[in-house]
């Protein structure tokens, strides 16, 4: 049965690349993603910044100038070798522990996501290469409630995942672990309303890129093709992961 099931996933992944090809043949090269990416995120970093009262990611309003109190994100960010920034919202407590790795520590998080794909057809009048903003996961409008593990960080790989090869590399958001680690916990139980202390903003190489991704039960390379995520959080604890 697993055999069928694989044979099958696997021909869905096919069929979805052969409809995709068209699409690929009119990609920029990955080196002109990887500069456009960088120029739209200080382009996003430069056009918001924290709210005070719960840190949530706002865009300045070109008719209100009360908001130009507030440093924007830019300012206050740091971008590691791998493209992907750091933002600390200041003064915000946080004292506890950093994680390790995914693999080591399982997290409880409050987050909202979002993502854009970066192009130079998205400038026209008014408009910025980061394009149109798009909901990502968050907890904050769906449960309320703070999160455990989220996929984007890691998910069990099941014997069933395992047999289709189908592994952790394709759920899991590299950029985000790998700035989540400049992050301290808040030590908080999540019980609480959330106080975001930061982004996190992953280009798309530093995520899916254009690899294949595991979502609605198939593996997919065009879902978050060229897709780069901002994740505006707070890191509420995390525990020994029981392997």
């Amino acid at each position: 049965m697993m055999k069928k099931w694989g044979i099958c996933l696997l021909a869905a992944g096919l069929f979805l690349t052969a409809c995709s090809s068209d699409d690929d043949n009119n990609e920029v090269s990955q080196e002109d993603q990887n500069q456009v990416d960088d120029e739209a995120i200080v382009n996003y970093l430069e056009d918001h910044y924290f709210e005070p009262e719960r840190g949530l990611i706002r865009k300045y309003d070109d008719e209100d100038e009360a908001d130009d109190a507030y440093p924007n994100l830019k300012s206050m960010g740091v971008k590691l070798n791998s493209g992907v920034w750091v933002i600390k919202r200041p003064g915000v407590t946080a004292e506890g522990p950093s994680i390790t790795s995914n693999t080591q520590d399982s997290i409880q998080i409050s987050y909202d996501s979002n993502r854009f794909i970066a192009s130079r057809d998205n400038v026209t009048e008014g408009s910025e290469l980061y394009g149109s903003v798009g909901t990502y996961y968050n907890t904050i409008n769906s449960t309320g409630v703070a999160a455990w593990d989220p996929i984007f960080y890691y998910t069990e790989i099941t014997e069933d995942l395992a047999d289709n090869d189908i592994n952790l590399d394709h759920f899991v958001i590299e950029g985000f672990v790998e700035g989540l680690k400049e992050f301290n916990s808040t030590q908080t139980s999540g019980d609480d309303l959330y106080n975001f202390q930061g982004a996190i903003i992953v280009p798309s190489r530093a995520a899916y890129g254009r690899d294949f991704v595991y979502t609605g039960g198939q593996l997919r390379n065009d879902v978050y093709r060229n897709t780069s995520f901002i994740f505006n959080f707070e890191l509420h604890q995390f525990l020994p992961r029981n392997n």
